[in-house]
């Protein structure tokens, strides 16, 4: 297998990935500020971390994967380093008239939907019940304290009579090393305000003081805490922190490096984002964390720094470009903005417009189904920009139904075989194919996540797979492969397409936990969930509560499913 090489922002140099840890994989990408939906540009830079997380975990890697939920300090000028403005969960709070942390708790659970339903392996199975791996900013202000107060013992942190602490740039002369700016180029013009007692203009905000922040910390007492982080600040920092340090709330940049450093440990191998997160707020990243801890990485073997220290946490810095829609910036003016829910359901989003559009490309009911607007975010490689078209759209859904159709063939070819009823193995000219272009898609994603030459080999095998006259065990093999690519793809539908449930087995599942009829609309409907949720429906028929066994039986049509009663129990088909 080929040796995975990735292009490091921090170096710009494509380098061998070499873990820190053997064996071991620590990655850490910059989340959702959760003040509204997410739209495909934030979704392009999400679903690039999963591509590529699930590459390394194809080289053998066991990954620890972190994306953090920001909803707390992220300033409406989020590019000047230290951003001015609004912040924008108090700025959407405004806007809709809630309570901050009501405004980050809807848009983090939208968020979750979206992200499940666009396959991101963080937020399936156990770990989306993990909280170390997505941390919200809010519950890791101790951390984020301790460390100000580590870089004030430093002396790479300095306050201001108000009680705000900012970090000196000047003292980490590394600072621009990432992005490629220089200090000098920084200059207090009209773009940056100067407070008065800053020493200089590209100092950022560590913790800011302002008495209308509806999110507010006191340093010297538990008044406003949730005892357990009140409990923690204790355990961080013993002594306390600067009696000078106002009440108030952290700065952006402090967020990441406090909770990396608190899942992750002090150095990571990979740090991911977009390239808006490039600079200011990763070159922030990398200068308050050296400041606070010192800790420095190695350069990788045969990198021309493999002998020198690296002033930096993470060894690998990765950053997916802009994703443009129609060749120019998204605008909710020209109708070019669109968030996944848009794509997913226009008309729910109040986008009747979008989805006329999108039913006249064919989509049914003017839907995108997930797996389509997945396989349009990965199809090109993340160094490059992306350039969002709804004909993309119509281009991806056709490239996803040709793989599936293949898939649903070789499938009914082998039925329900088992390893007995196949005869003899696979003829030479399928396995060559398989280890050819099996050879050929981990050859593509191990050379900087090429998706366009790992997705070329997917369709020469799907075309030639086609082409063949195949037994069971050929078709066997040609299932292998496809489930093999789809590792990194996610995007075939391998549920069993439809199935009788005798009266005696739903009688069984009526002794289980039923699930609950709310979660009909997202959940994901395998021959095992559909199960339950005819039993869900024979529960209230038993019940004499018709009008609820309808809704049931109305709800599964609407995700697709539709059930038949029977004299032998109950048969159902996925349309």
């Amino acid at each position: 297998m080929s040796v995975l090489k990735l292009k490091n922002s921090y170096t710009r140099q494509i380098e061998v990935f070499e873990p820190l840890f053997p064996g071991r994989a620590l990655m850490y990408s910059c989340g959702p500020t959760v003040y509204s939906f997410a739209h495909i540009g934030n979704f392009r830079s999400f679903l690039f971390s999963d591509v590529l997380r699930r590459v390394l975990e194809r080289n053998g890697y066991e990954v620890r994967h972190v994306m953090n939920i920001t909803d707390v300090g992220h300033m409406t000028e989020d590019h000047l380093a230290d951003a001015q403005g609004e912040d924008k969960l108090a700025k959407a709070a405004r806007e809709l008239g809630s309570d901050p942390f009501k405004v980050a708790q809807h848009f983090e659970k939208a968020f979750v939907e979206d992200a499940r339903a666009l396959r991101l392996k963080l937020y399936l199975g156990g770990e989306a019940a993990e909280p170390g791996q997505h941390p919200r900013a809010t519950e890791h202000i101790p951390e984020m304290l301790a460390m100000i107060q580590k870089l004030l013992e430093r002396g790479y942190a300095y306050l201001d009579s108000a009680g705000q602490v900012y970090f000196e740039v000047a003292k980490f002369p590394e600072y621009g090393q990432l992005s490629g700016k220089k200090v000098e180029e920084l200059e207090a013009g009209a773009r940056v305000e100067v407070r008065e007692e800053k020493k200089a203009p590209e100092d950022f905000a560590l913790w800011k003081v302002d008495p209308k922040h509806l999110m507010q910390w006191d340093p010297h007492s538990e008044r406003g805490w949730r005892p357990e982080d009140w409990k923690r600040f204790g355990e961080l920092a013993p002594q306390g922190v600067d009696a000078r340090i106002r009440p108030g709330f952290p700065g952006w940049h402090i967020e990441c490096s406090a909770m990396s450093r608190a899942h992750l440990g002090a150095t990571i191998d990979i740090h991911t984002g977009g390239e808006d997160n490039m600079f200011p707020h990763h070159e922030c990243e990398i200068a308050q964390s050296y400041g606070a801890y010192g800790f420095t990485v190695p350069g990788p073997h045969g990198a021309a720094d493999e002998h020198h220290a690296r002033k930096t946490f993470a060894r690998y810095w990765l950053h997916g470009r802009h994703l443009l829609v129609d060749n120019r910036k998204m605008s909710k003016r020209d109708g070019t903005f669109f968030t996944a829910r848009d794509l997913f359901d226009p008309a729910s989003s109040g986008r009747p417009d979008l989805a006329a559009k999108l039913q006249a490309l064919g989509f049914k009911g003017g839907r995108v189904p997930p797996a389509v607007l997945r396989y349009a975010l990965i199809s090109n490689q993340y160094t490059q920009p992306m350039n969002f078209t709804l004909d993309l759209l119509a281009q991806a859904r056709a490239s996803v139904e040709r793989i599936q159709r293949c898939f649903e063939r070789l499938r009914e070819i082998v039925g329900p075989a088992t390893d007995a009823d196949i005869e003899g193995p696979a003829g030479d000219r399928v396995l060559s194919l398989v280890d050819d272009q099996e050879r050929a898609f981990d050859d593509a994603l191990n050379d900087n996540l090429n998706t366009p030459n790992a997705l070329a080999a997917v369709f020469k095998a799907v075309g030639e797979l086609n082409a063949m006259e195949l037994g069971k065990a050929e078709a066997v093999e040609g299932l292998r492969l496809l489930e093999s690519f789809d590792e990194v793809l996610d995007v075939l539908d391998r549920r069993e397409r439809s199935g009788l449930l005798t009266r005696q087995e739903i009688d069984a599942r009526l002794e289980r936990p039923l699930p609950e009829f709310e979660s009909l609309a997202t959940a994901d409907l395998d021959s095992a969930s559909v199960a339950g949720f005819v039993a869900l429906r024979q529960a209230a028929r038993k019940a004499r509560d018709f009008k609820r066994g309808d809704a049931i039986r109305d709800g599964l049509k609407a995700r697709g499913v539709l059930i038949e009663d029977t004299s032998q129990g109950v048969r159902w088909k996925l349309e």
